[in-house]
């Protein structure tokens, strides 16, 4: 019965705070690095919301998104791209083309197949805006969840001993 009385409101409002404060980090990192973009309605920071759990043993704040983050967050290794979504890229980008030797401004076409084949050659490089947003911002909670989790442990043993 005693279990029924514990709730956490202090640990989960920082716990949402902490989760608010790294994913709008997280969406400084991307516009930093000029991964704002996917395409249209699809962009990454577009799709990224906070989740906060408690169950019987655990806290967990996290972020949700779209998978292709770790791609963002990690880099790839070298491969060819789909063509289709090198291409889009390559509309939404501002890439700015540059005349060849002789003087001839490449196509959209020509730059996506320029960029696979970049990308088939060297992979991509990682930003790890992710890893840099979390460095920054868990140590600034740390004190904060333990004051909250005492505060709400301190309540629990209170309505324990008021009964």
């Amino acid at each position: 019965m005693a279990d029924e009385l514990i709730s956490f409101p202090r640990t989960l409002a920082v716990l949402e705070q902490l989760a608010q404060d790294v994913r709008a980090g997280y969406i400084d990192q991307l516009n930093k690095h000029g991964h704002p973009t996917q395409y249209g309605e699809n962009r990454l920071s577009d799709t990224i919301t906070t989740v906060v759990k408690v169950d019987e043993h655990t806290f967990t704040a996290s972020l949700k998104m779209n998978e292709y983050w770790k791609y963002l967050e990690e880099g790839t290794r070298p491969h060819w791209p789909p063509r289709s979504a090198i291409l889009r890229w390559v509309e939404i980008k501002p890439l700015l083309p540059r005349p060849d030797g002789n003087g001839r401004i490449p196509t959209p076409q020509q730059l996506a197949f320029l960029v696979s084949r970049k990308i088939a050659r060297e992979g991509t490089e990682g930003t790890h805006g992710f890893e840099t947003t979390r460095e920054a911002v868990l140590p600034v909670y740390y004190e904060r969840i333990s004051e909250a989790l005492s505060g709400d442990i301190g309540d629990y043993i209170r309505a324990v001993f008021t009964w």
